[in-house]
């Protein structure tokens, strides 16, 4: 029986359209009916607007038709996380507050993977306001991960994570401001890129907190999420926090030549202990990477302690600057945990969020320094596989730990940095869970994370070979 198109790769998808094998309306019809068939069981997606993707299907087959392909995107399917604007299509950043709104224009990212050829089957599922690591979210249902689903899928992306781990698109946009993106592709076994800051245009997602937001794909390997970011990425002069950076094709380098490179790997940075599974699924990264030649090396980096601080107290500022006025309309409108952050972050002072700031130019001054010394680094995404939904604590180290800090304890680090980051999965722990690493390189180098990133994959991770339902057949 042949492969069902929701188990191959935008890429692989890409070339059947282009070679006019399956039609636009083909693609976008069959994982329709996949998201009606697995949906219920997971709630990735708490949107779904199948007469409009049809409808601009339709279209881009006609310009098939014509000749004319724009390009790798044209007629993939794609699902945009719910805090980010879609025009005519409901959009409720995850709140009661926002049940009933339908933004009148899309957000910058979801304009460029229009124009690109993708078409938008629906939104997906996030934590309220993007605050939080699990996707339980007390409005909308909790999102269940693919490959055991009493588990959470990681957030707050978790919606676009289990979305694609499961099939139910090849492509799905997320945001990151402690780890939003890179959690739920470790968590739930797929690809996620944290962009260089400013690279990809942040107006039209609500912000979580601006200095630490990044926007970006996941997908189901690093090719696929370079060929999102193709479209996604570029200058937004709407958006304050948009930089001018060189143009790139982060697809055109992937396979690139990696030998002799090197590549750090930091043993003392360890904000909270690796379950042993996480610990055993970098050891087989670092042996992969020697495997392709690159030189394995220890690195010292900032205290991860302090780092996780730093990072939260900004990120708690900010939400606060964020949600103040609105927190005082509406308190009860919002759910417990999230609640319960902004009452916390509406205690930060001003000298210790300046004390904050300026620790923040240090760390990221130090971690640049060591991207001097190697090309890339690399580390553990989570130190824990994916908790059950509803836990509050997680085991870490022989002790009971908070499950949000926990779960981004590694993540932080890079929205501080504001570096681009690449969570890349490895393998498969005894609980069935996925376990992975996360690839960073220096400010503007995406491709490079990309590139080491697909390496690993390549090795540990093959697309063909990981699904999370062992079910045959098409649904």
């Amino acid at each position: 029986m042949p492969e069902p198109l929701y188990r191959k790769t935008v890429a692989e998808l890409s070339r059947l359209v282009s070679a006019r094998a399956v039609s636009p309306r083909e693609v976008v019809e069959h994982f329709l009916r996949r998201i009606e068939a697995e949906n219920p069981r997971l709630n990735a997606l708490v949107a779904v607007c199948p007469e409009e993707a049809l409808r601009d299907a339709d279209a881009l087959g006609e310009e098939l038709a014509r000749g004319r392909c724009r390009g790798p995107l044209h007629g993939i399917p794609v699902a945009i996380k719910d805090l980010t604007d879609t025009a005519g299509l409901r959009t409720t950043y995850g709140s009661s507050l926002f049940r009933d709104h339908v933004p009148a224009r899309d957000a910058t990212p979801v304009a460029r993977l229009r124009a690109a050829g993708a078409v938008v089957v629906g939104k997906t599922n996030t934590h309220e306001f993007a605050f939080g690591t699990t996707t339980d979210n007390p409005h909308y249902g909790a999102t269940r991960n693919p490959w055991r689903t009493d588990r959470v899928p990681g957030g707050s992306s978790g919606g676009s994570g289990s979305a694609v781990a499961a099939g139910l698109v090849p492509l799905a946009t997320g945001s990151d401001t402690g780890g939003s993106i890179r959690i739920p592709a470790a968590a739930c076994g797929c690809v996620g890129i944290k962009p260089t800051y400013g690279r990809v245009s942040l107006h039209g997602t609500l912000p979580l907190a601006a200095s630490l937001d990044h926007v970006g794909p996941l997908a189901r390997t690093a090719r696929d999420c370079a060929l999102a970011l193709n479209a996604m990425a570029g200058f937004d002069a709407l958006d304050p926090w948009s930089r001018e950076l060189p143009a790139e094709d982060f697809a055109a380098g992937i396979e690139r030549q990696l030998r002799g490179m090197r590549v750090g790997v930091a043993p003392r940075f360890r904000p909270v202990p690796l379950d042993d599974a996480v610990a055993a699924a970098v050891d087989a990264a670092v042996r992969a990477l020697e495997e392709a030649g690159i030189e394995v090396v220890d690195v010292d980096l900032p205290d991860g302690q302090e780092a996780l601080v730093v990072a939260s107290t900004i990120l708690l500022a900010e939400s606060w600057a964020e949600h103040a006025e609105r927190f005082a309309a509406h308190r009860d409108a919002y759910g417990g945990d999230v609640r319960a952050q902004l009452e916390m972050s509406s205690g930060i002072d001003a000298t210790t969020l300046v004390r904050a700031q300026h620790a923040r130019e240090r760390i990221a001054r130090q971690v640049g320094e060591r991207l001097r010394e190697v090309d890339a680094l690399l580390l553990p995404t989570m130190p824990v596989t994916a908790p059950p939904i509803g836990a509050a604590t997680v085991r870490v180290g022989g002790t009971d730990a908070a499950v949000a800090p926990t779960m981004a304890s590694y993540t932080l680090l890079h929205d501080v940095t504001r570096l681009p980051t690449v969570a890349v999965p490895v393998a498969l722990a005894p609980d069935g869970l996925p376990t992975g690493v996360q690839v960073t390189a220096a400010s503007g180098r995406d491709a490079l994370a990309l590139a080491v990133a697909h390496a690993l994959e390549e090795r540990l991770w093959p697309s063909t070979a990981r699904w999370p339902d062992p079910r045959d057949g098409e649904r």
